[in-house]
């Protein structure tokens, strides 16, 4: 009796390890369930000059929310404990209720707690800097 609760537990244990592996590599995609028609604006912070902007330009919008859903992303490292960031973008709906909010770091970088997340490919980073300078003039 002791012994198949033993090969149980050691089951249970192989099946937990597997799934939180599974897991772990399985490519994220962020504002998957959003429909950019239903973003009415966008906030967002630079972290590395202090300045905000929003915008609610729907071609700005869909550029932006159609190259980040396009974008697979996979887990990397963890990112509590992380200070600063580049820019903290936040999607609002016509109601102003946010919808999804995260750190893009770079362009090929999202930070949403409790990691960071990395692609092959390129995110809308200078975009958003192209849109700063636009809308903090």
């Amino acid at each position: 009796m002791k012994n198949k609760k033993i090969r149980l537990i050691i089951a249970i244990v192989f099946v937990l390890i597997a799934a939180l592996t599974i897991w772990y590599f399985m490519p994220t995609t962020f504002l998957s369930k959003v429909n950019p028609s239903d973003i009415k604006s966008i906030s967002v912070f630079d972290g590395n000059t202090g300045e905000s902007f929003d915008f609610s330009d729907r071609d700005e919008i869909r550029y932006v929310a159609e190259n980040i859903q396009s974008t697979k992303m996979k887990k990397d490292t963890l990112s509590i404990g992380y200070m600063g960031y580049s820019f903290r973008i936040s999607f609002f709906d016509e109601n102003g209720k946010e919808i999804e909010s995260f750190i893009i770091n770079s362009s090929n970088t999202i930070r949403k707690d409790p990691f960071f997340y990395r692609c092959d490919g390129d995110l809308c980073f200078d975009y958003l800097k192209e849109l700063e300078e636009k809308y903090s003039s």
